[in-house]
């Protein structure tokens, strides 16, 4: 019955995509990140960074001479924010207390995503990168403080170079802006930015 199901699906993605063109389609990515700083441009907390490591799924879906698109959906199984000291509120009493630098933890999946590449027939080439998702941490960011949540949206631009060892390995080092926030679902939403480098590794089949 699945394999029945799957039938007329598969006209209706061909033609969806652009044609093969003899290359690799699916891509698995590898990457790890670090932020050593938060900015202000969204959100409003500063001395916060980050630390992330995951794996990306490609599919190549648009393709044309020298450049590409693929749907490129991510997982975060290590999403973590370094907090720094901060004084906490609380409804009931003690009404404030300092916490003091701690690492929350989080888990990021990020189900919306997509990557360009340009120049894609040269050895070393440009790509430019997007994702959307959610975050889930063991305590509320990027404050723990009351009607903050732990359950915030995700979302990241980002570009950088590829460097292609083989017709089936690259190894990517590139820039991710990353914005955390609960998007308004609570009345305390101050957000962070921060400013992700991070080193990927993708094999092709």
């Amino acid at each position: 019955m699945a394999a029945g199901a799957c039938i007329p699906i598969t006209p209706a993605y061909a033609g969806f995509c652009s044609p093969a063109d003899g290359g690799p389609r699916h891509e698995f990515e590898f990457f790890a990140g670090y932020s050593p700083a938060s900015s202000t441009l969204i959100g409003t907390e500063t001395d916060r960074r980050f630390v992330g490591a995951g794996f990306t799924y490609g599919y190549r879906c648009w393709i044309w001479r020298a450049a590409s698109i693929s749907y490129s959906p991510s997982a975060m199984p290590a999403a973590i924010l370094l907090q720094p000291s901060e004084t906490l509120y609380n409804f009931f009493p003690p009404y404030q207390r300092v916490s003091p630098p701690h690492a929350v933890y989080g888990f990021a999946i990020a189900p919306l995503g997509f990557a360009f590449e340009f120049l894609r027939s040269r050895r070393v080439h440009p790509f430019a990168e997007t994702m959307e998702g959610l975050i889930a941490s063991t305590e509320p960011i990027p404050e723990n403080q009351p009607d903050a949540s732990g359950l915030n949206f995700l979302f990241d631009l980002g570009a950088g170079v590829r460097w292609k060892a083989s017709t089936r390995q690259a190894v990517s080092l590139g820039y991710r802006f990353l914005h955390i926030s609960n998007a308004g679902t609570t009345s305390f939403n101050p957000g962070v930015d921060n400013n992700v480098f991070y080193v990927g590794y993708s094999f092709f089949r």
